[in-house]
């Protein structure tokens, strides 16, 4: 499918591209990421009093224990200000353990504790049966399939970070 098509403008002054959303990857990208997310933190919410970001930070902590909070915002792309909040809440509520780090002061270790990994066990069960309720349709091969083209994508990252409206031309140039 083509991302932009022509059409007439309402009002306007003739033909102009538009896009086309059912060819729009980033239409659909974001689409599935924020009903993920929101859908997620509300459910996590309601059953477990913590949301996705916290979620998210309990995740990583399993995956790697004992790390900094920027690592976590590297990882998993989370803004500072919104990883700072939820840590701070997830160590009133005891599931996350602070100390300062042995290479540098300034800096906060963070853990898991016994409660936060015993969150983290009940809600993986939850998010891996969301997955499975998402991909249901899906065969193993398409998912693998899936799985490798974002992985892609995700490595492209880094370029879209840094991508600047004068590469169009180039990329545009490049196409023919």
């Amino acid at each position: 499918m083509v991302s932009t098509r022509r059409r007439k403008a309402e009002g306007g002054d003739g033909d102009r591209e538009v896009l086309n959303l059912a060819g729009y990857l980033p239409y659909f990208l974001t689409t599935i990421s924020n009903t993920w997310s929101r859908s997620s933190s509300r459910l996590y919410l309601d059953l477990f009093g913590v949301g996705v970001t916290e979620w998210r930070i309990i995740s990583q902590l399993a995956i790697e224990p004992c790390i900094v909070a920027q690592r976590i915002c590297e990882v998993i792309s989370l803004d500072k200000g919104a990883v700072s909040r939820a840590v701070a809440a997830l160590v009133w509520a005891g599931h996350v353990r602070e100390h300062a780090d042995s290479r540098d002061a300034r800096r906060q270790v963070l853990q898991l504790t016994q409660s936060g990994y015993e969150l983290h066990d009940r809600l993986i069960a939850v998010a891996l049966q969301r997955e499975n309720l998402i991909l249901a349709d899906f065969s193993a091969e398409e998912i693998a399939g899936l799985t490798a083209l974002l992985r892609r994508i995700h490595a492209r990252l880094p370029e879209l970070r840094e991508f600047s409206p004068d590469d169009v031309t180039e990329a545009a140039a490049a196409r023919r």
